[in-house]
């Protein structure tokens, strides 16, 4: 697993949850820090936050096939969520709103590694 987000707090919050269920799972804070980490391990699944400051989240996306699941978060409601889906829909698992519950997160990536 690999936790995608800027802000390191809540890339740690989610890395724990997906750690208390015996995923092994690294964090990057930048697209570039995740495309090394990527580079050097076995990714099954990929959790982005939705808006990176400072990074191309577009880039990222249009990897499409070599790019494991990847699971994108966001706290801009269902219409970014939405829309986000409509253009980057065959490169994304699924969208899901914030805040996500532990146990759906849980369930979400366990589903997404199953289907890798």
């Amino acid at each position: 697993m690999l936790v995608v987000d800027d802000r390191p707090d809540e890339a740690c919050s989610t890395a724990q949850v997906l750690c208390s269920v015996a995923f092994n799972t690294a964090i990057a804070t930048t697209v570039q820090v995740a495309l090394q980490v990527m580079a050097t391990h076995d990714v099954r699944s990929v959790i982005l936050d939705h808006h990176l400051v400072g990074d191309d989240r577009e880039s990222f996306l249009e990897r499409g096939r070599v790019l494991p699941p990847v699971i994108v978060v966001s706290g801009m409601g269902r219409d970014a969520v939405a829309e986000l889906h409509a253009v980057h829909g065959d490169q994304l698992f699924t969208c899901l709103t914030k805040a996500v519950a532990a146990l759906y997160l849980i369930e979400v990536v366990s589903f997404a590694i199953g289907n890798a």
